[in-house]
């Protein structure tokens, strides 16, 4: 069997995969993801830096906080250094701070922030937290009485006593993980995933209340949890967990356009790609490789594919998300994109 090269730009630990994220701090036009590693023995938190979104540069991973766990964390910036929160069994949250150099993690304080669901809440994880201006905020992914999902919000001065304001949105019939909540060209995102779909809300957010005007599916194929941030020149941008092989996707700009969350190459991606993706094809809304069906989108305008080794990952013009798949025939070194005419 041909051995698949290792991806060249899809950053990739050098002990296992890339698990869920916890998020992306930036600080003077440089860049650190933080990350639960996989390796099959014990767990870790990892990080990797970059100057350009680009090439990462993996850094030492630590042991998780006591009783840490890496589903679908945050990280912020605090007083004094990263601030990372996370989930304890019983639906309690806890938060580590980093110790100097980021050599590792202590739990701080020792015990939980919250001792678990608040009244009319029979489970929450997932903590999602940022600055809103006036304090912090902290978003979670609930489960309601009746087994309707929800998202819970608290709020903080000081990102050590939280108070509860209630639940922001609920839905029926469904599940919620890894809520994210963001302002974006006028509205607001509120990205959440739903068993393993990748979706988003669009709307309204006043402070206490997210009034979705519209829904939609942002993941197709092998996408995971993302989480989003700002670059350095203000733009929205994403970054997610691609499942199988357990690596993080290259970086997308982020747009709203006629309700529906748009995604776009960087543009720091340019310099590396090679035009030309021999084998692979898009084309009624089927992308395949060497004619094998790896994938399908929904049907739009102009799509465009980035192959590196045996990840490929699909936008369509005017259509919301992204796709990701893995090819099946033989593959190129280098990151190859192309553009092909409406699906």
């Amino acid at each position: 069997m041909e051995r698949v090269p290792r991806p060249r730009l899809h950053f990739t630990p050098r002990d296992g995969r890339v698990g869920d994220l916890f998020g992306v701090l930036t600080s003077g036009g440089s860049y650190q993801v933080f990350y639960e590693q996989l390796s099959g023995g014990e767990p870790a938190w990892g990080r990797a830096t970059s100057d350009d979104l680009i090439i990462w540069t993996e850094q030492a991973a630590s042991p998780p906080a006591e009783g840490g766990a890496a589903r679908c964390g945050a990280v912020v910036t605090g007083p004094d250094g990263p601030v990372l929160f996370h989930t304890l069994a019983g639906g309690r949250v806890a938060r580590a701070t980093a110790t100097p150099g980021l050599a590792g993690w202590h739990s701080d304080p020792s015990g939980p922030l919250l001792g678990g669901p608040p009244s009319g809440v029979t489970e929450m994880s997932d903590p999602y937290v940022w600055w809103a201006g006036a304090n912090w905020r902290m978003l979670l992914a609930g489960t309601l009485r009746g087994g309707t999902a929800g998202v819970l919000q608290y709020h903080s001065a000081d990102l050590l006593n939280w108070a509860y304001d209630g639940v922001i949105v609920f839905r029926d019939r469904t599940t919620w993980g890894c809520p994210r909540l963001f302002p974006l060209d006028g509205s607001w995102v509120l990205l959440l995933t739903t068993g393993d779909v990748l979706t988003y809300g669009i709307g309204n957010y006043d402070g206490m209340h997210f009034t979705a005007r519209a829904w939609g599916t942002f993941g197709r194929g092998d996408v995971g949890p993302m989480v989003t941030f700002v670059d350095a020149s203000g733009r929205r941008c994403a970054l997610a967990r691609l499942g199988a092989p357990g690596t993080l996707s290259l970086p997308w700009v982020l747009s709203v356009r006629d309700d529906r969350l748009i995604a776009t190459p960087h543009p720091n991606l340019d310099p590396y790609l090679i035009s030309g993706a021999t084998g692979l094809t898009a084309a009624g809304g089927e992308v395949r490789d060497h004619g094998d069906l790896i994938l399908t989108m929904p049907v739009g305008g102009e799509t465009t594919l980035f192959a590196d080794a045996d990840i490929v990952e699909v936008t369509v013009e005017g259509v919301s998300g992204l796709g990701v798949a893995r090819r099946t025939g033989p593959t190129a070194p280098g990151v190859r994109f192309a553009r092909f005419g409406a699906l």
